[in-house]
């Protein structure tokens, strides 16, 4: 028997393979088209057309052979319009993402400096926190008492305590 008559068992199994699975895609977009447009709908859209080539033959056809011939050239317009749209956004992503990153060039620098500033302004204002602290504790001039000062007419008090500062002023009688 010649080679090209033989039949061959694995011929007939991927045969059945690839119709079991051309079955399987066309059941799935069958099952996709009557989800995005119920067969009711598609059946009144057939009688519609029909019942309108049947009246008027002639418009039908015009219509037809525009709508065939005018398919490629509008279907490339509208490629080449998301393509343009996707170009476009895709550069201005691009030139925007340049410009942050010479922005962040300047930036980086500026935090450094500004950061490396504020450490200094932090050691410093502790630094004379504990200066001042140090030198509070450590200085001789608390304590409490009473102070008095004799003017000509007046005579002012100041008395320091646990109570904080208070004073008065009184006037005095001269002799003469």
């Amino acid at each position: 028997m010649p080679a090209a008559v033989e039949t061959n068992p694995n011929a007939l199994d991927i045969s059945m393979s690839v119709q079991k699975q051309a079955m399987g895609t066309y059941s799935y977009l069958q099952r996709s088209v009557d989800w995005a447009v119920p067969p009711s709908s598609r059946r009144r859209a057939h009688d519609a057309i029909w019942a309108f080539a049947s009246a008027r033959p002639l418009v039908f056809t015009f219509l037809v052979a525009q709508a065939l011939l005018s398919f490629f050239p509008l279907l490339l317009f509208a490629t080449f319009a998301l393509c343009t749209v996707i170009f476009g956004l895709g550069a201005a992503i691009v030139f925007a993402l340049f410009w942050i990153g010479v922005a962040l060039l300047l930036l980086v620098p500026a935090l450094l400096v500004t950061s490396s500033v504020a450490v200094l302004v932090w050691i410093w204002t502790v630094g004379g926190f504990m200066v001042a602290r140090w030198l509070y504790q450590h200085a001789s001039v608390g304590g409490s008492g009473k102070a008095q000062v004799d003017t000509d007419r007046k005579q002012l008090s100041a008395v320091k305590d646990e109570d904080g500062p208070s004073g008065s002023v009184e006037d005095v009688k001269v002799c003469q």
